[in-house]
């Protein structure tokens, strides 16, 4: 059955509560998120590292309390999981590295949730949070490239194409 454009499945009790279970993951895992950015951005290198790491981390709160308050209307009850373990990285590239690995992770989640959701409305805010992940993923290549290109050297040889005279 379609409903303004969207295919309508019949949802379970079992759907829900893999989505809500989804749900706790993910709020446990935007927490440490933040946390990290937060770390992260006290210690970039670059003004434009801060930048980004400062919107990145602006969408990250967003998503928490927007997953919150979805839990809450389906349920009635405030999200509550573990506590976040926050663990200081071993240097800036490797905090980078780490998030973005947790990224693509949660991508995942995202993705499993939008599919399990019985209402329009989830599905949509959904899809905007898998929108805003794949845009952090682009940010933090970005990082991750220009700091790696700040450490390399590059050696230009010339081609050994052009050391015979093909024309001859």
């Amino acid at each position: 059955m379609y409903y303004q454009n969207y295919f309508l499945r019949g949802t379970t009790s079992q759907d829900i509560s893999i989505l809500l279970t989804l749900i706790i993951e993910v709020v446990r895992h935007e927490a440490i998120t933040e946390l990290t950015f937060d770390y992260l951005k006290v210690i970039a290198q670059d003004q434009r590292d801060e930048k980004l790491l400062q919107s990145m981390l602006e969408d990250e709160r967003e998503h928490f309390n927007e997953l919150k308050k979805i839990y809450f209307s389906l349920t009635g009850k405030k999200a509550e999981g573990d506590p976040p373990q926050f663990e200081i990285p071993e240097s800036y590239i490797a905090g980078i590295e780490g998030l973005y690995f947790q990224k693509l992770e949660i991508l995942s989640i995202y993705k499993k949730m939008r599919n399990l959701s019985p209402y329009v409305y989830i599905r949509e805010l959904v899809a905007d949070f898998i929108h805003d992940e794949l845009r952090h993923l682009t940010m933090l290549n970005h990082i991750l490239i220009n700091n790696c290109l700040k450490d390399r050297t590059f050696a230009l040889y010339p081609s050994p194409i052009y050391q015979h005279d093909l024309f001859s």
